[in-house]
């Protein structure tokens, strides 16, 4: 069985969802709910449980106002919040868990389904940190992406990456300080995340942050910072040109 609470400042919203766990996802009991800050600090202390479906915007405060009074994460979260698009590109660079509002039931047993499976906490303080700051960016270039990995996560500057490769079902991440570190994601996955970033495909197998390009060649190579290199596929060869000549 799944303790969980709820930590909502509409008394509806706590409400269907706590109906929609009890029909569609029996092994999550709701042990408690709160509607603030201080409410759901104190429920959580006294009931300890596995799992907090968290809204962001809560009464006396926000979401996060919450973790910070906890100096050990030790239970999983789910973020509930009402749609944003830009909420919703913090939360999957910063590798956190959410449901938007209104609450879908298949992807409300999705999220209970992935938190089931999960060892240990979804959400470490760097996750927050990371996405704490992501959410306050006031422009679509956020600061910091959450990359998973075998041992965990690792946070990283958007400016320090400087291309990203596959190898089979993962990625690898080549930086400006000369480190490489492999996430578990495919490289389609960070395609899509890191378009409006300034990255872009060049190969099948690269995409490249334009800010690092230093050079190409007839011969089809892109020729990055820190001596890194990229094949430069006939598919893209267009868009390429045409990209970084704006630069």
């Amino acid at each position: 069985m799944i303790r969980s609470v709820v930590v909502d400042d509409e008394k509806p919203s706590r409400e269907v969802l706590c109906n929609y766990l009890k029909e569609y996802c029996p092994d999550v009991e709701v042990v408690a709910t709160a509607g603030s800050v201080k409410t759901a600090y104190r429920i959580i202390k006294k009931h300890a449980p596995d799992l907090v479906f968290l809204d962001i915007e809560l009464g006396d405060g926000k979401g996060f106002d919450l973790l910070n009074l906890f100096e050990k994460l030790d239970f999983k979260i789910i973020f509930v919040t009402a749609y944003s698009e830009h909420a919703v590109k913090a939360f999957r660079f910063s590798a956190v868990d959410y449901l938007l509002k209104p609450v879908k039931i298949d992807e409300l047993k999705e999220a209970v389904e992935k938190a089931r499976n999960l060892n240990g906490t979804t959400m470490k303080s760097q996750n927050v940190e990371a996405f704490l700051n992501n959410l306050n960016s006031v422009t679509k270039m956020l600061p910091t992406i959450v990359i998973p990995h075998i041992k965990g996560y690792e946070v990283l500057k958007i400016t320090e990456i400087i291309m990203c490769r596959a190898d089979g079902y993962c990625t690898y991440f080549h930086l400006t300080d000369n480190r490489k570190i492999v996430s578990s994601k495919n490289l389609k996955q960070y395609e899509e995340l890191l378009a409006d970033q300034n990255f872009i495909r060049v190969h099948h197998s690269y995409i490249i942050s334009l800010n690092h390009v230093t050079s190409y060649t007839k011969q089809g190579e892109i020729l990055l910072t820190e001596n890194n290199k990229a094949s430069l596929g006939d598919a893209y060869k267009d868009v390429f040109i045409r990209r970084v000549s704006r630069k």
